[in-house]
């Protein structure tokens, strides 16, 4: 079983494992059970991922010797990772809580919403109780649950801003079974696949080249192709995590590759479009934008070809239809990593990129007229 260690460095944090292996959803509860024996479960997860893997991970904690656990659900989908939806979380956390003698150990069953909502309850509810990210998307295996990145999307200037109210709580494990993606939606798989490019872009051009070679086994997919995927992925992020837990330093600012762009665009389609897909678009209008400000290294137009060649291959969107410009730059002016100056992580070849600052988003929406269609 492949295992990546999260070593945090700030004074007082603990580290975490992460587990990445095919069938592990059904080891679960062993995978448990050496730290959290005699703790009583609290499963969140959405009805569709319950549908299909809740007896599994129900079977295995018993067979662990975990009592019976209690389950709650969060309807599918972006739109539902809102203040309302963490409440009703947290109050039925509380309620089950209250009396009970054995301590809880919150589990998180479900890709990117549940894992950053029901993280959030967890890390609110008594100032923190320990929790457990089993993702079971590809975006939510690569990125989300694992840095302790936890929040809800809020309203501000009339719409919805992902990740506006939220806090950092590191899981006690991640455990990933790459297996759970053959039931994965194909429109999801390739989500999570923009997230994997933004990993090769940022650090690993073997990586990259690794993702060329491979079309057909990530559309299938193939388990194994993607333990191997996968690891790399967490592993890249893990280091930088590890270096930059709070996000106060910069290393971690990197991981925004494609993000404010994405992220606006996502915002603006008032959750239409995927995640992976805001951050595809988003990296392909990273690459413009880097050309345009003179940043790309020498050879690196050939690279940036290959980028939005292998994000075609996979089916991601290069450009989109015509969305309000007015809200996307509202939504964009409210990127975390804006401090007095927009500032944009733009690529200078693969396996390099810095955070790049600019006058104000003049140029940025210059390269969204282009990609709008």
């Amino acid at each position: 079983m492949p295992t990546v260690q999260v070593r945090l460095h700030e004074p007082r944090s603990k580290g975490y494992p992460i587990h990445i292996e095919p069938g592990l959803i059904h080891k679960a509860g062993a995978a448990l059970a050496p730290r959290f024996k005699g703790h009583a479960p609290f499963i969140l997860s959405n009805p569709l991922v319950f549908g299909l893997w809740g007896k599994a991970l129900e079977a295995s904690l018993k067979k662990a010797g975990f009592g019976a656990p209690i389950w709650h659900l969060v309807p599918d989908g972006e739109k539902h990772k809102t203040f309302a939806q963490y409440q009703r979380a947290l109050t039925a956390l509380a309620q089950w809580g209250q009396g009970l003698s054995a301590k809880p150990l919150v589990l998180l069953l479900g890709g990117g919403v549940i894992g950053d909502l029901g993280g959030f309850v967890a890390a609110t509810y008594k100032r923190g109780v320990p929790f457990v990210q089993i993702p079971t998307s590809l975006l939510s295996m690569v990125d989300s649950s694992v840095g302790g990145k936890l929040g809800i999307d809020f309203p501000s200037r009339g719409g919805l801003v992902k990740n506006l109210v939220g806090a950092f709580a590191q899981p006690e494990a991640v455990l990933i079974d790459p297996g759970m993606l053959a039931t994965l939606d194909k429109r999801q798989l390739r989500s999570g696949l923009g997230e994997v490019v933004k990993t090769a872009v940022l650090f690993d051009p073997k990586l990259f080249a690794t993702l060329e070679r491979s079309i057909a086994g990530l559309l299938r997919p193939d388990p194994g192709l993607y333990t191997r995927v996968v690891a790399a992925c967490v592993g890249h992020k893990a280091r930088v995590v590890g270096l930059d837990e709070f996000d106060r330093r910069g290393q971690r600012a990197l991981l925004n590759l494609g993000h404010t762009f994405g992220h606006a665009v996502e915002s603006a389609s008032q959750f239409r479009l995927l995640h992976g897909e805001g951050v595809a678009f988003g990296l392909a209008c990273a690459a413009d934008l880097a050309a345009q400000q003179g940043l790309l290294e020498r050879g690196a137009d050939g690279q940036m070809a290959r980028l939005r060649g292998l994000l075609g291959a996979l089916g991601l969107p290069l450009k989109l239809k015509r969305l309000p410009m007015a809200r996307v730059l509202a939504a964009m002016a409210q990127d975390k990593k804006f401090e007095g100056e927009a500032r944009f992580v733009l690529p200078k070849r693969l396996g390099s990129c810095v955070v790049h600052p600019l006058n104000g988003l003049g140029p940025a929406r210059a390269v969204l007229a282009s990609r709008f269609v």
